[in-house]
């Protein structure tokens, strides 16, 4: 049986289409971000969850559509109500995946979420940083003469920077831009890696989201340089982590990790 899943975040609509399983449900059959996709969506199947609002092409959807998964039927321990559905669902899923011991999820979505989950499967907290667009938007926003680089509202994404041949540094405005947007917020994520690599809370960190890719060489050259408990950290990357924390949820069900 295959399920469609859908995440509504707060910039895109971000479908997947995969068969339900206890462990990890593997690689998605399809995948999709924008509006409906291209294959038919059966609503007696739909697993969805939201984080942003609603947009109107959603609203003629075919059929009655199960409520939307909340973060209190995600069997994540300890994890608050308030914690976004889609945080839970990603830590909890890599933590299914994972090799043993605590994870810490980076989804680089909008916002850039990091949290952190303990070798028993608890949700032990997390932070919150303004993605790399949305702080892009606000150096525009509000300065005198620094240019639009990137609109979260347009959906347009950056090019990573191409910084002089021998240069850790930009020489233009617009690279100066993104390198230092891309630098703090890999610095952030190292920083939070290597406390909690340092106190033995975590073992492994997941990757995920939009712009992961923007960020994930950066955060691996920083790792490298730093101390010798973020360098063992092992470093993973899902796209789909979330979808497929969807696709394995069992709503009101225990945790089901195999």
């Amino acid at each position: 049986m295959t399920v469609t899943v859908l995440l509504v975040g707060n910039s895109r609509l971000h479908w997947g289409l995969g068969t339900p399983q206890n462990s990890d449900p593997g690689p998605l059959l399809r995948h999709w971000d924008g509006h409906w996709p291209p294959w038919r969506v059966q609503p007696a199947t739909m697993r969805w969850a939201v984080v942003g609002l609603i947009p109107p092409s959603l609203e003629a959807r075919p059929g009655p559509w199960p409520p939307p998964v909340e973060t209190c039927q995600v069997p994540l321990v300890n994890c608050p109500a308030h914690v976004g559905v889609d945080r839970a669902l990603g830590a909890w899923q890599a933590f299914g995946c994972s090799a043993g011991g605590g994870v810490l999820v980076v989804d680089a979505g909008t916002a850039l979420t990091m949290t952190a989950v303990t070798a028993n499967g608890s949700f032990a907290g997390g932070r919150i940083l303004p993605g790399v667009a949305l702080q892009l938007e606000s150096l525009h926003r509000g300065t005198a003469s620094l240019p639009c680089v990137v609109s979260p509202w347009a959906k347009a994404w950056p090019a990573l920077p191409r910084n002089p041949a021998g240069s850790a540094l930009a020489t233009d405005t617009v690279n100066a831009m993104v390198d230092g947007v891309i630098h703090g917020l890999s610095a952030a994520v190292v920083n939070t890696m290597t406390a909690l690599a340092t106190a033995a809370v975590v073992g492994e960190c997941w990757l995920t989201g939009g712009d992961a890719p923007l960020l994930r060489d950066s955060i691996r050259t920083q790792q490298a340089a730093g101390q010798r408990a973020a360098r063992e950290l092992a470093l993973r990357y899902d796209p789909h982590l979330v979808l497929k924390g969807l696709l394995r949820v069992r709503t009101g069900a225990g945790d089901d990790r195999a």
